[in-house]
């Protein structure tokens, strides 16, 4: 099972150097890298693919992962194949070019969308409900638009900083 070649990524021809890219994506500590680095290469491979196999490829994936040396190594490998079952996004790494592209469609639109209601809504609406409170003292009213401006604030920082992680990810594909 060759899953290097299937990966998103231009590796280095190098095998260390491969395996050392590898880790970046995987965040996986250099200090882990140890042992024969085709067999590192290959699982770390089938760690990326491990939500695009079918349920044979990924038991020759976990077969390989425990076929390394390294029980650090393995834990860390095996608990990244079992989050991205979790959750997809936990990884951007497993994502395939089309769910990364259509998840930073999402937050260029939320934020396109959000640029032009206003710069950022949630700012000015918790500026304004401050001024509010600070003027004529806390109601339910006023309170409920402070509580809700600042969620809207949290949600424009959220999307803001998950498109900057996939777009990382989308130009370390190349």
């Amino acid at each position: 099972m060759d899953l290097v070649n299937k990966l998103p990524y231009k590796l280095p021809s190098n095998e260390a150097d491969a395996v050392r890219s590898l880790a970046k994506v995987l965040n996986v500590p250099l200090h882990l890298i140890q042992g024969d680095t085709v067999k590192i290469s290959q699982a770390m491979s089938g760690t990326i693919m491990y939500r695009q196999l079918d349920r044979l490829e990924k038991q020759q994936v976990m077969m390989a992962i425990h076929a390394l040396g390294n029980g650090l190594l393995k834990s860390n490998l095996i608990a990244r194949c079992t989050d991205v079952l979790v959750n997809p996004q936990w990884g951007e790494w497993s994502l395939t070019n089309e769910e990364l592209t259509a998840i930073l469609k999402f937050h260029n639109d939320f934020n396109r969308w959000s640029s032009i209601i206003g710069a950022n809504p949630g700012a000015y609406g918790t500026a304004g409900a401050a001024w509010s409170i600070i003027k004529k003292g806390i109601s339910s009213g006023n309170l409920a638009v402070l509580i809700a401006s600042i969620a809207l604030v949290g949600i424009h920082e959220f999307s803001y900083r998950e498109m900057q992680k996939y777009t990382a990810e989308q130009e370390r594909r190349g």
